[in-house]
Formats: C-alpha cells, structure tokens, sequence
C-alpha cells in the first residue's frame, strides 16, 4: 500500500480529487442510519450527497456520553446524560505539540485518563505571549493576570486517534519532522477518518445549565468555574478536502459580548421544506429534551464556490468573531502550510493582509474565501524569496508543533 505520505503530483492529485466529488454527487442520496446513533459514520458518499444530515449524525456521535476508560461512546448511556462525550477523551492539541517537539507517546486506553491541565487543554496568551495585553474590569482597562481566569471564551482543539496516530507516525508533532516532510517533497495526506474539533466555551451560571453542555474548569487559584459550549467545529476526512460542519448555541446571537449572525444559517435537513435557516433544530434524531436541542447547524461545506463560481462562505460567530463576512473554512485551512527560509521554518498568514484582501481594522479582520491561488505556495508567498510552501493537509494544528 503507497504511504500516506508519498511524492505525488499535485495536478493529478487534484484532478482525482474533482473527479470523486463528481463520482459521489452522482451516487443516489440514500437515508442514512440513525440506529445506532452513539456510532460514528464514515461515508463518502452522504457526506458529498447530504451533508447537513451528515452533520446532525456527527453531532449526535461525537456528542454521545464517553466511556473514559475506553475513549469511546458509552452504549448504555442516555443521550443527552451530562457527562464528558466522546470528543472530550480525543487528544487535546496541547497534549501532542508538546514542548521541544518530544513524542507524546502512544494513544492510551484502558484507564482513567488525568486531567488535561487548563493550560494545555486551551488556546491561552500568556503575559508573555503579549505583554501588553489588556482587558476591562470595571470599565477600566487592566493587565492581564491570569490568561485562563480572566477569559471570556475558552478554546480547544482535540483530535481523533487516526489523526493522532498518523501524526506521531511521520513526526509531525515536532517541527523537524514537518521540515523534513518539505524538504523529501512529500504529499500530507491524512487518512480516511481522521478527525478534529474546535469547541468554544464561556463562563456560565449555574441556572444555565440546562441549556449547555458544561465543563468545570479549575483554575490556577484552586477555584472552580462553570463553562458551557457556545460552538463547536466538526472536520472529517471523509473527502479529500475533508467534511467541515459548524455548530453554535442558539443563545450566542443574543449574547452581550457577541456580534450575532453575520451569515444565515443553512441546515435543509432541520429545515426540510422550509427556509434553511428557519433556526430550529431537527427532529427524530434523539434532541428532544437534551441540552442539544439548544445547538444549530450554522452550516456544511464540501466546495469552495457553488455552482455559479460564487465562493462559499461559512462562519461561526464565536471561532471565526470579527471576520464572518469573509470566513471560509475550506479556503482558511488550505493555507495551512510550512516553508523555510534560511534554516527557520515560515507558515502563510491565518489572515487576509495583501493590498486585495486587506483590512488595516485591527478588530475587522478578513479571512480567504474562494479557490485557493496558485501563488499561495508559491516562493514569494511569505513575502521573500524561499523554497515554496508545503500544504499540510488543511490542519492548522501542525502549527503549534515545536
């Protein structure tokens, strides 16, 4: 079997993948299972042919009450029962980018697993990070004492064992390993189901807890502090440029700190014959009476553009806040890229900074959107000469490796 990683040619690597998404979108849209529900899907074909149903079943397994031990979905639990779920036992980012690049080791299974230290569980700043970061208590701008303390949102990104396992074999949770990756001229492929999530969280009351799916994070102080899920990213490797779904809790449009909807919603599955953002969620898929029945499907993306060339937008108000007009999540991730210059490893800009795409607003940035462009990875694409960039998959993850 040809390695994952493997010298391909780009050109011919993108035809055969135009030509499978033509192949699926001609396949017959068959229902899917919804059986057995705590199962995770893995097909191809619904996940081109129906993808906001797709979405709803990855939702529904990943968010299924986990057997910790095992890492996997409890089969006797209730749905809904308010408890870790199964993308909570994945591994946190964090625990795989480790410090120096050192191996994290094999995927564990058959304890109980330790709790994941704030500070490699979420994306934080550190005072020295950005040292002069500020934020406002009581209505008077203040340093940053704790990163983790004084947040309003929490983020995290886990990953599946596929992913895990894929990264740890070809080293690229250590920056040498990605360098050596570009420099054999190596093709990133991860495998067919390899799986990443990007949560949200924010402190909540106790009262509102019938309307989130919580944590209980504990602070560096010793006191502890209830979070509840305000979105959550759901990426599979289903197709070549992977399955991308987007949730958010129905409350985030009205929170004071946020800045509504800023694109509509699209879920023709919980909206069949109705507007597709009719903002409600589906039913006869087990939400009833849950805290899911509180979550949306923001929308799905499998394409760049639609059929028309138009390109395809697809935001979060909470994981993309302050770009959502520009937000695509398949263009976004295509940046996701390694170069060299001199003996130092560059990455392409996260965000849109050139004369075309440029916002000089601080707080309004401007995401990618549309086809990705060839001279992207180019060897002026860092802004100097160098070798080109090396996509790595649409996993912006690899970046944080050391």
């Amino acid at each position: 079997m040809k390695s994952a990683i493997a010298r391909n040619n780009p050109c011919a690597l993108m035809s055969a993948m135009l030509v499978l998404l033509a192949t699926l979108a001609m396949q017959p849209a068959n229902a899917l299972d919804w059986r057995d529900r705590s199962t995770e899907p893995q097909d191809a074909a619904a996940a081109a042919t129906r993808s906001d149903e797709y979405a709803w079943r990855l939702f529904v397994a990943l968010n299924w009450p986990a057997d910790l031990r095992l890492r996997a979905p409890d089969r006797l639990a209730r749905f809904g029962a308010e408890r870790p779920v199964v993308w909570e036992t994945w591994q946190s980012v964090g625990d795989v980018y480790m410090k120096h690049g050192v191996d994290p080791g094999p995927w564990v299974i058959g304890s109980r697993p330790q709790l994941i230290p704030p500070e490699r569980r979420f994306e934080v700043f550190s005072p020295k990070d950005l040292p002069n970061a500020r934020h406002i208590v009581g209505g008077v701008m203040v340093p940053f004492q704790d990163s983790i303390a004084s947040a309003r949102r929490l983020t995290e990104i886990r990953m599946n064992r596929s992913a895990f396992d894929f990264i740890r074999a070809h080293q690229l949770y250590r920056l040498q390993g990605q360098i050596r990756t570009l420099k054999d001229g190596a093709v990133v492929s991860f495998p067919f189901g390899a799986k990443e999530v990007k949560a949200k969280w924010r402190p909540i009351r106790q009262s509102e807890s019938t309307r989130y799916h919580t944590t209980v994070v504990t602070l560096p102080d010793g006191t502890k502090r209830l979070f509840g899920l305000t979105a959550l990213h759901i990426v599979s490797k289903d197709l070549p440029n992977w399955f991308w779904a987007t949730f958010e809790h129905v409350d985030n449009p009205s929170l004071a700190d946020g800045e509504g909807w800023q694109l509509p919603s699209r879920d023709s599955f919980a909206c069949h014959n109705e507007a597709a953002d009719c903002n409600r969620p589906p039913t006869g898929i087990g939400l009833e009476g849950t805290v899911w029945q509180y979550y949306r499907l923001r929308g799905t993306q499998i394409r760049y553009t639609n059929s028309a060339g138009q390109p395809q937008l697809l935001a979060n108000s909470e994981l993309e806040a302050g770009m959502q007009p520009t937000a695509s999540c398949m263009t976004c991730h295509s940046r996701a890229a390694i170069g060299v210059a001199g003996h130092e490893a560059i990455r392409l800009a996260i965000f849109a900074t050139g004369d075309d795409d440029a916002s000089t607003d601080a707080v309004r940035r401007r995401g990618f959107f549309g086809e990705p462009r060839a001279q992207w990875f180019g060897p002026d694409a860092g802004g100097q000469k160098g070798p080109r960039y090396r996509q790595l998959d649409f996993v912006w993850s690899m970046l944080k490796a050391q």
